[in-house]
């Protein structure tokens, strides 16, 4: 053979080189290009919403053991060519070219890689597909084939009989359905056999992603008068790119995964303050607002409106955010725990593109805007800058960031559409977006938002805090006029009104210390002393030289009174000392389950590892429920806030923390707890923190004495003098009153056991009990316990506060 037949011969061999992909490639597409399930089913229910579809239903059946999940829509449907073409197509380029959009709503499309169906692998190894076309959508030039379409699909034959895609025969039946109902159009996918068999938390977790799928509609709204005073800055919110006639995209979950009931009006209305953000153009707009129902307690209930440019006004992104931010707990009743479990499943900032929510963003265990992070280090100040244009002044308070909050307390959205973020680059499985510069300016602007929040927070505290003091100096000067310790009829006057306005004004604290009005009185002789004409030289520099005493005297003492009161906080934190000891111990056996897991995960099979990681999720659950409980209580013992200004607080609000860190407790030994508190009635203005250690002490010793099982209810009122009255009881052991006064003894414990949890009794938590009672001229004692139970202990507590 010659040179030249010997090249024709390779020519004509080379026919035999093309490229082939592997069905390996259903897996890298489907089951690990998309993170977690319910993105997959999220995907899943885009494309309905990309076929023009009015509704979907999203029914989950037998769920725990590996059953069926069923996405029903009402769109466009497929005709067989659509379905050959594009849904049998990976990666094909259906959606693309034109204007992207769909062809009746004029949706954008929200699926553009051509491989969102693939999804269907993540859950399912079999998939059932039937799609019946409609009509009006497809052109005239299809009429001819009109026909539906009813496939099955079953993902391992394809991948275990077949090699390659082109000469994948088996795993893949399709049936041609010729005279398709013409009276309805849409989808309908069906999944059996599911890879996964969800346990509670896990479905719990899949259901929380699932229904925050789309914003909640309270989200997308404005807020009513009844809620803020202000218009909104950004109105009705367009989450989506869509045509004028769009009748609007709703999902109906069905079977096991059905949701609860929305309380999303309801947490609203327990919110503080209301952000907006308009970052739509050149020029970013914020709008910060107090809610109707808190600006009523506020001594400064403005708005703020501010403006500052844009970072990269051409590329972007460009979005409107909605944001809610409370302050404090959301209560201990029933209706406050549902309202808490909702929070923690549909609160935090959480992101949505074209209408759909981004994972993992405001998810329970996300910190996208860093807030978790300041709440724990409590940087000192902010750095914001804004242009001139803006229409309110806030300057930066001092030690600002001290009020940082963690992302439990925020809910609300960021709507970006896909024209507004084309620089945002979405990460390839799907969940966030990759953190280039683009990221860093969408996260900046939203937490610059949520600093301003905070800053806001912090001058209206500056505010009541000036307000107090002004109001404490016009009392003393009230009382150094009337040159007597008893209280004219005037000031009492003033003092009963100034309480019937505590929702709106703080009261004033009273002295209490002994050396104040001496020191008061000084400073007040002096100054006149200081102003008397023709004063001798020699006498006025002595007379400077006693004020500079008697400013260091009242200082020091200011700092004393603090710091007395923190004492007995103190102190009360000790006496939790051995409960804390116990708890700690539970705490570090669960997180020696939760390394045992990690470990026993490094060498797992693949079937064991799903077992282990439900395990891992549920041990890491009740580590970080253990920590919050311990966390929450020190906060509101010890937190700046808890000791910053003494105020009025409403009965059920005092038993918050206490009932937290002792939930787990009673829930373990059957302990039924029974709040019957007057939602009205209010405490004197006392520091929150010593309110903590009250109720603290005395439910840790009503759960001592039951042991197991039995019942503690905790009530309160005012009675017909103005007094607070408020009584714990316990159907443990009978204290007998004639002798029950030695237990506000020092060391005189009323636990004569060793508690396996909360510790043995030291015998000081009544004696600090009674001390931080009686500075407020109250009283604590035994008394007789209504029917049914053992032991009861009351504490009555003057309107005013005062030491009698």
């Amino acid at each position: 053979m010659s040179r030249l037949d010997q090249i024709y011969a390779q020519e004509r061999n080379m026919d035999d080189f093309r490229f082939t992909v592997d069905t390996h490639l259903f897996r890298e597409l489907g089951e690990l290009l998309v993170g977690r399930d319910s993105t997959a089913l999220i995907e899943l229910i885009k494309n309905a919403y990309d076929a023009d579809a009015t509704r979907v239903q999203v029914r989950g059946v037998e769920l725990a053991k590996s059953g069926t999940i069923e996405i029903i829509d009402d769109g466009n449907g497929m005709t067989g060519e659509v379905f050959k073409g594009a849904f049998l197509r990976i990666a094909g380029r259906y959606k693309e070219g034109g204007s992207r959009r769909s062809p009746l709503y004029g949706r954008r499309y929200t699926g553009a890689k051509g491989v969102g169906r693939l999804s269907a692998h993540k859950l399912a190894r079999r998939l059932e597909v039937t799609s019946v076309p409609n009509p009006n959508v497809f052109n005239a030039e299809h009429i001819d084939s009109l026909t539906g379409v009813r496939a099955q699909i079953d993902w391992d034959a394809l991948e275990n009989l077949n090699e390659t895609l082109d000469t994948a025969t088996s795993g893949l039946k399709v049936d041609v359905l010729a005279s398709p109902d013409q009276g309805f159009s849409g989808t309908t996918l069906k999944l059996s056999s599911l890879k996964s068999s969800w346990q509670p938390a896990q479905l719990n977790r899949f259901l929380d992603e699932l229904h925050s799928a789309r914003p909640a509609p309270e989200l997308v709204s404005p807020p009513g008068k009844n809620i803020v005073s202000e218009n909104s800055l950004i109105g009705e919110v367009q989450p989506s790119s869509t045509g004028q006639n769009d009748p609007g995209f709703q999902i109906i979950t069905e079977g096991d995964l059905h949701t609860g009931e929305s309380l999303w009006v309801e947490l609203i209305s327990r919110s503080h303050w209301l952000l907006e953000i308009d970052a739509t153009g050149p020029l970013v707009q914020y709008s910060i607002q107090p809610t109707r129902a808190y600006s009523e307690r506020l001594s400064d209930n403005r708005s703020y409106v501010f403006t500052r440019a844009h970072p990269a006004p051409s590329a972007g992104p460009h979005f409107k955010a909605r944001i809610y931010a409370r302050e404090g707990s959301l209560g201990t009743k029933n209706r406050a725990s549902e309202l808490i479990r909702f929070n923690s499943r549909r609160g935090g900032v959480r992101v949505y593109l074209e209408g759909f929510r981004v994972l993992p963003y405001g998810g329970r265990r996300d910190d996208w805007l860093g807030l978790d992070r300041d709440y724990a280090r409590k940087p000192r100040t902010f750095e914001i800058d804004f242009a001139e244009t803006s229409s309110s002044v806030l300057l930066p308070q001092e030690n600002e960031g001290y009020l940082s909050q963690g992302n439990d307390q925020y809910f609300g959205a960021v709507f970006l559409t896909a024209d507004e973020a084309e620089s945002l680059r979405p990460v390839v499985n799907r969940e966030g977006f990759v953190e280039d510069e683009s990221f860093e300016i969408l996260r900046d602007l939203t937490r610059t938002g949520i600093d301003l929040v905070t800053r806001a927070r912090a001058a209206n505290l500056r505010e009541r805090q000036a307000r107090e003091e002004e109001e404490e100096e016009v009392y003393l000067q009230s009382r150094l006029a009337h040159g007597t310790p008893q209280d004219s009829e005037d000031e009492k006057e003033a003092t009963s009104a100034a309480e019937g306005r505590a929702d709106q004004t703080p009261t004033p604290d009273r002295p209490k210390s002994t050396v104040k009005r001496p020191l008061i009185t000084a400073r007040q002789e002096l100054t006149i002393l200081g102003d008397t004409p023709n004063l001798p030289q020699e006498a006025r520099a002595q007379v400077e030289r006693a004020q500079v005493a008697v400013e260091l005297a009242e200082s020091r003492e200011r700092a004393w009174d603090e710091e007395r009161t923190m004492l007995r906080v103190l102190a009360g934190v000790g006496l939790q000392f051995a409960a804390f000891v116990h708890e700690i111990n539970g705490i570090l056996g669960q997180a020696n389950t939760v390394r045992e897991l990690a470990n026993f995960l490094v060498s797992a099979s693949p079937m064991e590892r799903r077992q282990i990681l439900s395990q891992l999720s549920d041990a890491v659950e009740q580590l970080v429920q253990s920590l919050a409980r311990q966390s929450s209580y020190l906060t509101d013992v010890v937190g700046p806030d808890a000791r910053r200004r003494r105020r009025r607080m409403r009965l059920p609000e005092i038993v918050s923390s206490s009932t937290q860190l002792l939930s787990k407790t009673m829930r373990e030994r059957g302990i039924h707890l029974t709040l019957d508190l007057e939602s009205r009635a209010k405490t004197p203005p006392m520091f929150p923190a010593e309110m903590t250690v009250i109720m603290t002490n005395l439910l840790t010793n009503a759960v001592k004495a039951i042991g197991d099982s039995g019942k503690v209810i905790v009530s309160g009122y005012e009675d017909g003098a103005g007094n607070t009255i408020i009584r714990v009881e316990n159907t443990g052991n009978r204290v007998d009153l004639a002798d029950s006064e030695r237990w506000f003894q020092p060391f005189e414990s009323t636990t004569t056991e060793i508690d396996v949890v909360l510790g043995q009794g030291l015998g000081l938590g009544l004696p600090i009990t009674r001390r931080i009672i009686e500075e407020y001229g109250g009283k604590i004692y035994f008394t007789k316990p209504t029917a049914g139970f053992a032991t009861a202990v009351q504490i009555s507590l003057p309107p005013q506060g005062v030491k009698a």
